[in-house]
């Protein structure tokens, strides 16, 4: 059978709770099933279609009475499940993106870097303000700060990027290395980059005694 139902969310109370019970759906059986007060709405055919009108009791005793209702009840409220954690999921990816920011950790940083700043926009580079007769460093940095010599930080110092869904920073050869929650990364180090764990994570540009110290939320 072929069929179509159109569900009007324009709400009426006129009486009893009632549920719509079509070929292979219920419309209204999450409410009985969760034991909650719930608002019905009106349903209209589209089409040509056979259905029974069930009070919760009947409903119950009809899924209690037979094992194929019971596990198509099951299977629908899965599918129902399912499709509420991907949407959860999309929305948290989209949160984290949106969310995402770098800030100064420290007052002799936050003298020249005063508020967080979002980085949903990656790659984004952290880097020095160059100075007289430097040349231009490989790309220019989407975080520019000053520092005198000798010098902590590098023109290019460490990218924030995404890999795969997942979030890293890497050092861009820069001439004393960074570390990231406590591991350090670089040239001169075991690998050039490290992964950034959901929440708050430390990253120091220039040596574990630098003072740019950085916080960058997930």
């Amino acid at each position: 059978m072929s069929f179509t139902i159109k569900i009007d969310h324009t709400v009426h109370v006129d009486g009893d709770t009632r549920l719509l019970w079509v070929p292979r759906d219920v419309l209204g059986m999450t409410g009985v099933v969760e034991n909650r007060r719930w608002r019905s709405a009106t349903a209209r055919a589209a089409s040509e279609v056979e259905v029974e009108i069930l009070t919760p009791t009947e409903f119950l005793d009809q899924i209690a009475g037979s094992p194929r209702a019971a596990r198509e009840l099951i299977q629908r409220l899965s599918q129902r499940l399912r499709e509420a954690d991907d949407r959860i999921d999309s929305q948290t990816v989209g949160s984290a993106v949106n969310n995402a920011f770098l800030a100064a950790k420290n007052p002799w940083l936050q003298r020249q870097f005063h508020t967080p700043l979002g980085i949903g926009d990656l790659p984004f580079v952290v880097g020095r303000r160059r100075v007289a007769r430097e040349g231009l460093p490989p790309c220019q940095p989407d975080l520019k700060l000053d520092d005198t010599a000798p010098f902590r930080l590098s023109r290019n110092h460490f990218i924030i990027e995404k890999r795969d869904g997942d979030y890293y920073v890497r050092d861009l050869c820069s001439a004393l290395g960074t570390v990231v929650n406590g591991e350090p990364i670089g040239h001169y180090f075991r690998t050039d980059d490290a992964p950034l764990r959901v929440g708050d994570n430390e990253v120091i540009a220039g040596g574990v005694d630098s003072p740019f110290v950085f916080s960058v939320f997930i």
